[in-house]
């Protein structure tokens, strides 16, 4: 395999994968083009990493820009995997593009299964242990699924329907144009009335499901801008989530209070432009970053990547710039641990400063470690955030695998398997906001039950979630972050502080 080919699978990985769009590791060895932008930024783009552009929305915003509509009778409590949901009187139908199911009791009440279609990564581990030689393991999607879907099944369902699962099974090497057959097919063909996915948000994905009338659910490591909530307000949900505009912030302002990002600390900022490129990085850049440090007085350039030679360039130019602090948008742990390498080599040691999904704790595993001691951060998501001994397998993280291991998938732990912990997460959030739904379940009445979930969900993968506050973005609390000497690894270094 040469180089190229093996990079480009690296790539596809990357584009989709819990870690990630990944970085294709080779290409143009392009000189970066240099163009000046206004607040005392610097833009470098790196030869096919194209512009930083992309019609940023002037909010910066935390991920509101929508209120639910008018909030139906409440439903049973929130499913937590151990207890039956109550029914609800009334007829009820599958929302999306099959509407009915035609199953209904002698009391008019839907008895149906609901249809639910769960995208499942393939090829995943093979990919990442080739393109990087750090093992991950994915797991086992579909028996992780089964046995979370039959233990929702045995304990009542969903006010008395059970789910029914359909399988995308997409293929990593497939890329962008594999996640979209299987958001077809699944839509198309399975006529499911919602998916649940626990690979990072694209625009594209989400449009596929709200084409088709069937809303998204996610838990992941990377959730969508704020304007993607805007646009999707009844596709999209990642409640373990915050939002890439909402993650910048607290990242940008922790690094602040550290003295990491100061008026005498010029800031590197990369941007993830692998292609195909999302232009949704380009408006965390314009909507939240660059508004942020020119309020702050902070110098700062940017940088786009789309390949090994746009990341070196990028530690190159921000060396040459006398560049302190050095910030991602680029949800992967790939493309930062490449910029590290390529530091490193160099003998160069910036202060990096990360965030959930950056996965700092992948980049504490993989980086070099002369390197992963100048890292700090914020973070919401221990399973992105750090190695299991500094912060223990939770009950909530247990009862999760015990449900698996039903279905013959053993985890000792939330890395034993990167996609076990996520789809409980999602799962039961969509459990437990479906509940509360009386009549159809549709698109519009999911969106009206999501805030009577409240503070009350008990989370796997994040610290807290707030239904009540109607953002889809509902992680609530975290923690600051660094590297620990005692452990040699990342840790948290503060208690549990509110996301404001």
């Amino acid at each position: 395999m040469t180089g190229r080919h093996h990079a480009a699978r690296v790539r596809r990985l990357l584009t989709a994968a819990l870690l990630g769009p990944v970085l294709a590791a080779c290409g143009s060895t392009v000189e970066a083009g240099q163009q000046a932008t206004g607040g005392g930024g610097l833009s470098y783009t790196g030869g096919a990493a194209g512009t930083n552009s992309g019609g940023a929305p002037s909010s910066t915003g935390n991920g509101a820009g929508f209120a639910p509509g008018a909030v139906g009778a409440p439903g049973g409590p929130s499913y937590a995997g151990n207890g039956t949901a109550p029914g609800a009187s009334g007829t009820s139908t599958v929302g999306g593009t099959n509407p009915s199911q035609g199953a209904t009791s002698a009391g008019g009440h839907d008895t149906s299964a609901i249809r639910v279609g769960f995208e499942l990564i393939q090829g995943g581990n093979q990919i990442v242990a080739q393109g990087l030689g750090t093992p991950v393991n994915f797991g086992d999607g579909k028996a992780e699924v089964t046995g979370i879907v039959n233990d929702i099944n045995k304990h009542g369902g969903i006010n008395g329907r059970h789910i029914q699962p359909y399988f995308g099974n997409w293929n990593a090497a497939s890329g962008d144009n594999g996640r979209q057959a299987d958001c077809t097919q699944l839509t198309e063909d399975d006529h499911v009335s919602f998916i649940i996915t626990v690979v990072n948000m694209s625009a594209e994905y989400v449009a596929c499901g709200a084409q088709h009338h069937v809303p998204i659910i996610n838990a992941s490591f990377g959730a969508g801008d704020d304007y993607m909530y805007r646009q999707f307000p009844l596709y999209l949900y990642t409640a373990s989530l915050m939002s890439l505009n909402k993650e910048e912030q607290l990242v940008l302002t922790t690094g602040r209070g550290s003295g990491r990002v100061s008026t005498s600390r010029r800031v590197g900022v990369v941007i993830d432009n692998t292609p195909p490129g999302d232009p949704q990085y380009d408006r965390v850049l314009n909507a939240t970053v660059a508004p942020t440090l020119k309020a702050w007085g902070i110098p700062y350039e940017t940088f786009s990547v789309a390949t090994q030679g746009d990341v070196n360039n990028a530690v190159l130019r921000f060396r040459a710039d006398g560049v302190k602090t050095v910030v991602f948008i680029a949800p992967s742990g790939i493309i930062e641990i490449l910029f590290m390498q390529a530091a490193e080599q160099q003998q160069w040691r910036p202060d990096y400063i990360l965030g959930d999904s950056t996965d700092p704790w992948f980049i504490g595993e993989a980086a070099p470690t002369a390197q992963v001691q100048h890292i700090t951060g914020a973070g919401s998501l221990p399973v992105s955030n750090v190695p299991e001994s500094q912060y223990p397998t939770t009950a909530r993280e247990k009862q999760c695998f015990a449900v698996i291991r039903a279905a013959g998938e053993t985890n000792t732990n939330r890395h034993s398997s990167l996609t076990a912990t996520p789809y409980c997460e999602a799962t039961w959030e969509f459990v437990a906001v479906a509940s509360k739904v009386v009549g159809a379940l549709t698109p519009v009445s999911y969106f009206n039950a999501y805030s009577q979930v409240g503070t009350s969900f008990d989370p796997v993968t994040t610290f807290a979630i707030n239904f009540a506050n109607g953002r889809h973005t509902g992680a609530a609390r975290y923690r600051t972050l660094g590297y620990a000497s005692q452990c040699q690894c990342i840790t948290y270094t503060s208690g549990l502080r509110p996301i404001p």
